[in-house]
């Protein structure tokens, strides 16, 4: 794969003084998925529009092999569209709405009919050329909005939450049989989406946005493992944070005198937010050496395969743990009782008061 087969460079939109997308810089290679991920209102539709041509960008560049699309219409960025309602015209059969781009760009009829039984059978909808949307299932028309796009055989594939408009028992499914495609063809493709699951499911790298901008771009492991900042700590999985103030290298100082003891020993000072996954922690006794702080049990709730926790610190901050069942569904600890907390030393994340990520100068067991 060629290092950048797509480069977004400095990519703003602006509405008035409002910033919709702020200076997104993205390098996407040949034959990768690339997941854009974030709340709602984080930029990353407008994001996708921008580079489809459907917005105008008020700034930035789009290059694509080299050449630089930012002025280009949309019909003449060869790329490919999958919308999040479809968008199939309902008074055409499935092989008309496949047809659609073809005969648009006055394709000669035998290459029209020769694409049309090719990309049918990819989606595995030959046995429905002549149906009307009406008469398919969700999976299937979105299927067939697929089928549209790949049919112009595009450059680069844009999907706009693909999934949404399915039910919960069908996006797996779909999910899959898009990722596939996507790899057999070798397409290059950006993909929007709200959904965690999904993303993490379908994706080469995630592009996680908040207010416009790129928070970080990486793996899942990369941004599970290693988050950025708070915001992807929290928004990847999930994460239980704690603000404080870090003194001595190992102590994290709460507001009403709490502290925690560190896992790992910090050359700065300052406010700082601790970051810990709920599957890396875990209870022991109060007064266990491992213990790193006492909580309070507020509530237990077996979920299947672990035992969901709500703790509460002294202060009052309340924290999530997971704890793995043991096949019994075994409540190690019930409502009220008192607990020593403690974690995986290499699981600890500590930010900064920028939200900058601290390196720890060694680990202190547990």
């Amino acid at each position: 794969m060629s290092a950048s087969y797509l480069r977004i460079e400095g990519l703003t939109k602006r509405f008035g003084a409002s910033a919709a997308v702020q200076d997104v810089n993205l390098d996407v290679r040949q034959g990768e998925m690339v997941v854009l991920l974030g709340p709602s209102g984080c930029g990353k539709t407008t994001t996708l529009r921008l580079i489809a041509g459907f917005v105008e960008a008020t700034a930035g560049r789009i290059l694509l092999e080299g050449q630089d699309y930012a002025d280009l219409p949309p019909y003449r960025r060869e790329m490919g569209m999958v919308f999040q309602s479809y968008a199939l015209f309902p008074h055409m059969t499935v092989a008309q709405n496949v047809t659609f781009g073809l005969r648009m760009r006055r394709l000669p009829k035998p290459e029209i009919e020769q694409r049309l039984a090719a990309t049918l059978e990819m989606v595995e909808l030959s046995s429905m050329a002549e149906r009307y949307p009406r008469q398919l299932s969700g999976g299937q028309q979105q299927r067939v909005a697929l089928a549209r796009a790949l049919a112009i055989r595009p450059k680069v594939l844009l999907l706009d939450e693909p999934l949404s408009n399915l039910d919960a028992n069908l996006r797996q499914q779909v999910a899959r049989e898009i990722r596939q495609l996507q790899r057999a063809a070798g397409l290059t493709a950006l993909m929007v989406t709200h959904d965690q699951d999904e993303a993490m499911m379908m994706a080469d790298r995630l592009v996680v946005m908040d207010k416009g901008a790129v928070q970080q771009v990486g793996t899942q492991e990369e941004l599970y493992e290693r988050p950025a900042n708070p915001f992807v700590a929290r928004f990847i999985g999930h994460s239980n944070l704690v603000a404080g103030e870090l003194s001595g290298g190992t102590r994290l100082s709460l507001p009403d005198g709490t502290v925690i003891g560190l896992a790992g020993h910090y050359a700065a000072t300052g406010p700082v937010t601790l970051a810990i996954r709920p599957e890396r922690a875990r209870l022991c006794a109060p007064g266990d050496a491992a213990a790193r702080v006492t909580v309070v049990v507020e509530d237990a709730t077996y979920v299947g395969a672990h035992v969901e926790y709500l703790l509460a610190l002294p202060d009052g901050t309340r924290l999530i743990l997971h704890d793995p069942t043991d096949g019994g569904g075994t409540r190690r600890h019930a409502p009220g009782d008192r607990a020593g907390l403690t974690w995986d030393p290499a699981s600890e994340r500590l930010f900064d008061a920028a939200g900058v990520p601290l390196t720890a100068r060694a680990a202190i067991p547990a």
